[in-house]
């Protein structure tokens, strides 16, 4: 039997890291923790970074890539990376040298069982990638954070897939009424800035009817959202299109989970 297994490890503005093991590949989306905590948690799945094959970096921002330099200076592993993204690494003092390849919009890497095939989201950085991933046995995980909008491209590289991470950064009303300065309240309600909780659930309906199995909402904000809330307007949108949500001892047609800040969160049931 082929062994495939998917897990965020962090997720939200302290810093994210997904593991995907595919097969004989086992791989990373985004080092946004350091070398040691991303060690510590692969460690826990049974894995650790000298298993790792590559690692995937959706864009340039400090919560995505803060263990970047050192694991590359420490394991020599590839890193897949826009070109406009690799060059600003050093604008955030991440130094990563040899170890970049190029992996523009539109491209598809193939290791040994895993196509990644790379699509972009809107996102106020230079370059902002999601990922449409056909794993060893078949199946497709999409992966998509950091969304200021649904964007056509994003709606294509979740539709279909067995297993999805989206966005559900915050409730628009804690955003509003919050302590964050206007600007970056802005900021994050623009087309380029980060999916609500409400944006997230309304799109979650097509998704099931297109096949997915199960959904993890990822990158919830610490300050604007509550995983008790996220994880209610997602099901409430569900249930309101006639699907159910598996609870537990009770099966339904979608399993819904929400992604935790520093703890393993499975992706694939």
């Amino acid at each position: 039997m082929i062994d495939v297994e998917a897990y965020t490890l962090f997720s939200g503005s302290s810093g994210n890291a997904t593991y995907i093991k595919s097969g004989h590949d086992e791989f990373l989306i985004d080092a946004g923790v350091s070398c040691r905590a991303i060690n510590e948690a692969l460690g826990r799945l049974g894995s650790s970074l000298s298993k790792i094959r590559a690692i995937f970096i959706t864009h340039e921002h400090t919560d995505h890539i803060k263990g970047l330099e050192t694991i590359s200076k420490k394991y020599k592993i590839p890193v897949f990376i826009t070109s406009v993204s690799a060059k600003t690494l050093s604008n955030y003092n991440c130094y990563v040298g040899g170890c970049i390849i190029n992996n523009e919009i539109g491209d598809k890497v193939y290791l040994d069982d895993t196509v990644i095939e790379t699509n972009e989201t809107p996102h106020d950085s230079l370059s902002c990638t999601c990922f449409r991933i056909t794993l060893a046995n078949g199946t497709k995980l999409g992966y998509a954070t950091d969304i200021g909008k649904l964007s056509q491209s994003v709606k294509e590289n979740l539709l279909g897939c067995d297993y999805i991470v989206i966005e559900s950064n915050h409730d628009v009303q804690m955003l509003k009424c919050g302590a964050y300065p206007y600007y970056l309240k802005q900021r994050i309600l623009s087309d380029r800035g980060h999916l609500s909780n409400k944006n997230c659930a309304t799109y979650l309906p097509s998704l099931v009817e297109a096949g997915a199995k199960c959904i993890v909402l990822a990158h919830l904000s610490r300050d604007n959202n509550r995983p008790d809330i996220a994880f209610s307007e997602s099901r409430l949108s569900l249930n309101t299109a006639g699907i159910r949500v598996a609870m537990k001892d009770v099966d339904g047609d979608i399993t819904l989970r929400i992604a935790q800040p520093c703890e393993p969160v499975k992706i694939i049931y």
